[in-house]
């Protein structure tokens, strides 16, 4: 058995390397991309050790989760870093003036761009108030008041 086993690795690491390859065309999310690199190690162990199927499974599953935990985090921080907000994503962290008082008990309202919109807080903030938009939630702004001593 060992011997039938052995006598296809070097096939077996190749369809790895194709296969992953593939998949990440496919996904573009950076995840069978390390496995397909995994699979190379792996692959150069099958030709020199062919029948030590465990040692070459140890790499191949080592090098692909070292190499995932190590790069993948930089990658997707490089080539992600130009996406642009769009429509209500782009008004986090603007300023908005409320127009009816807002507590953690009640929703109010804020003028954003000549617009009103309903907005939530963990905090009491009267008419009048500048408040920053800290995310969208739905149709309504989570909002917190901007001290005097911020806006500067």
């Amino acid at each position: 058995m060992i011997e039938f086993l052995a006598e296809y690795a070097i096939w077996f690491w190749l369809l790895v390397f194709v296969t992953t390859i593939i998949i990440e065309f496919m996904t573009v999310e950076f995840v069978s991309i390390w496995f397909a690199l995994a699979s190379i190690p792996a692959l150069v162990i099958s030709i020199f050790m062919p029948t030590n199927i465990g040692l070459q499974t140890i790499v191949f599953f080592l090098t692909g989760f070292i190499l995932m935990i190590l790069t993948r985090p930089a990658l997707v921080k490089y080539f992600k870093k130009n996406i642009v907000s769009t429509n209500v994503d782009a008004y986090i962290g603007k300023s908005a003036i409320v127009i009816t008082a807002i507590s953690p008990m009640s929703r109010g309202q804020v003028d954003f761009e000549h617009m009103n919109w309903t907005a939530i807080s963990s905090e009491d903030i009267e008419v009048g108030a500048t408040v920053r938009i800290l995310a969208i939630e739905g149709n309504k702004f989570i909002v917190t008041k901007i001290n005097k001593e911020d806006s500067n």
